[in-house]
């Protein structure tokens, strides 16, 4: 069971205090955030939610007789059975010996991903996803599927995006697990662990925002606005970053774990930690958000790590069962056509660079003669 489960205030706060010095605090070691998956299968694969409790029980238990010193960050059971903890490694022999251990895999820090400041290229944005053909031939819109977008949250006063959060607008669920101030990055001079939850998901970072607005930005091109593939979904905002800086990977489970409990149909999740395994906890939760019977869709980005080779994909994007999606060079460009005379064949033009926008309609000579 999450943290949150019982206290939606106190998404991520210890679920037990910090040791005391007589107890042991951790002290000249180098504290590291650690997944300590448990040997039983989480709930959505049949293990009681009392087994599951009684496991995580007998593993306090053991590690305390067994003199093992931790900081307990979240309890998780319902799509990925284990703690994160904070142990200095001078702990992980002793931790591997506790009642119950499967294993253990570090705490990922990811970061926010950067923002590009060239402009894009649409040309070939439509023919590529083939939105044209879903939005203007199918007439689909994403009406009645609800959207979960974890990230730096959303801008729900954008009026592309509904102008508006809660009951009844496009943003209409969400939570806020870290607060503006957080940074995951101990590198950082901006570095601060201390998480500030609420339930208000606004976005003061934009990259968020402009996920969203890619999924299902309702505005009208022809005035300006921003339309996006399923204008019609609802979104759910589910905000793992600061303003700045990085988020960790157990947060992203606690985030994952919520956006189910809201009901969510699509998770998508345009961040990850590269050179990754497919049995990375973040990985194996999407895998069975996927499994657990609400018929959940999750998409990930596999990394943005592609030049440094082989096996830089990331978790949660290299799941068995999660839609990886990754970039690539486009090869198909959507073009005007005109009709040469009098043989009917058909040429592509599109607008040369710095150029006026062609004409789409009309004629003209192409050759003159005599």
């Amino acid at each position: 069971m999450a943290a949150y489960a019982q206290d939606p205030a106190a998404e991520i706060q210890p679920l037990e205090p910090a040791p005391s010095n007589e107890d042991g605090q951790l002290v000249d070691e180098s504290a590291q955030l650690w997944f300590v998956e448990l040997a039983s299968p989480p709930a959505v694969d049949g293990t009681s939610q009392a087994n599951l409790t009684k496991e995580k029980q007998a593993f306090r238990a053991d590690a305390k007789r067994k003199g093992v010193v931790f900081e307990e960050r979240f309890a998780f059971g319902t799509l990925w059975n284990g703690l994160s903890i904070r142990a200095g490694s001078a702990q992980l022999e002793a931790l591997q010996t506790v009642a119950g251990v499967k294993a253990i895999y570090p705490v990922a820090t990811i970061a926010i991903p950067e923002t590009s400041q060239s402009l894009p290229e649409l040309s070939t944005a439509l023919a590529m996803t083939g939105v044209d053909v879903a939005q203007a031939e199918l007439g689909l819109t994403g009406a009645g599927i609800k959207v979960a977008v974890m990230d730096t949250g959303i801008d729900y006063n954008h009026p592309d995006l509904g102008g508006c959060f809660g009951t009844g607008c496009r943003v209409a669920l969400g939570w806020d697990f870290v607060g503006d101030d957080y940074n995951a990055d101990e590198t950082s001079p901006a570095y601060n662990p201390i998480t500030a939850p609420d339930n208000d998901p606004d976005d003061c970072n934009g990259h968020g925002t402009h996920v969203s607005g890619i999924v299902g930005a309702s505005g009208d091109p022809a005035a300006g606005g921003a339309r996006g593939v399923a204008p019609g979904v609802t979104f759910g905002a589910y905000r793992v970053f600061g303003c700045d800086g990085s988020t960790t990977a157990d947060i992203m489970i606690a985030a994952m774990e919520r956006a189910r409990a809201d009901g969510m149909n699509v998770l998508n999740m345009s961040i990850g930690s590269a050179f990754t395994w497919p049995q990375y906890p973040t990985a194996t939760a999407s895998d069975h958000l996927v499994e657990s019977g609400i018929g959940m869709v999750v998409v990930a980005s596999i990394g943005n790590s592609g030049a440094s080779g082989v096996y830089s994909a990331g978790a949660p994007g290299l799941g068995e069962k999660v839609i990886g999606v990754a970039s690539f060079d486009n090869t198909d460009i959507a073009l005007n056509v005109f009709t040469i005379s009098p043989d009917g064949t058909k040429i592509g033009y599109g607008p040369a660079a710095a150029a006026p926008t062609p004409p789409t309609s009309g004629s003209l000579p192409m050759a003159r003669t005599g």
